[in-house]
């Protein structure tokens, strides 16, 4: 059972969960309605509104890049070893 625990609530999980946490707390003492003006229009919408969802577009901007730096380091990863194997055993087929 605590091993389970200790897989599912790592570091990592628990500072965003706080995070979001103070996230929401701040958004729900912010109830007013504010004005967003954009280029061509503009919205009157609940402070709350606007904070999640910029919270909400900064993770997914977070985990979009994050995301794609680990897929370039991996595959890089992989090709000096593809390559390191293949220099192995041309040495391997020299000495012999």
């Amino acid at each position: 059972m605590m091993e389970k625990f200790k897989k599912i609530a790592t570091p990592k999980r628990i500072l965003a969960l706080i995070i979001l946490i103070l996230v929401l707390i701040f958004a729900f003492q912010n109830l007013n309605t504010v004005s967003l003006n954009l280029v061509f229009f503009s919205l009157n919408m609940p402070l709350l509104v606007l904070i999640v969802a910029l919270y909400v577009l900064g993770v997914i901007t977070g985990w979009s890049v994050k995301r794609n730096d680990i897929k370039q380091i991996v595959n890089k990863a992989q090709d000096e070893t593809k390559k390191e194997i293949k220099d192995l055993q041309e040495q391997i087929k020299d000495i012999n």
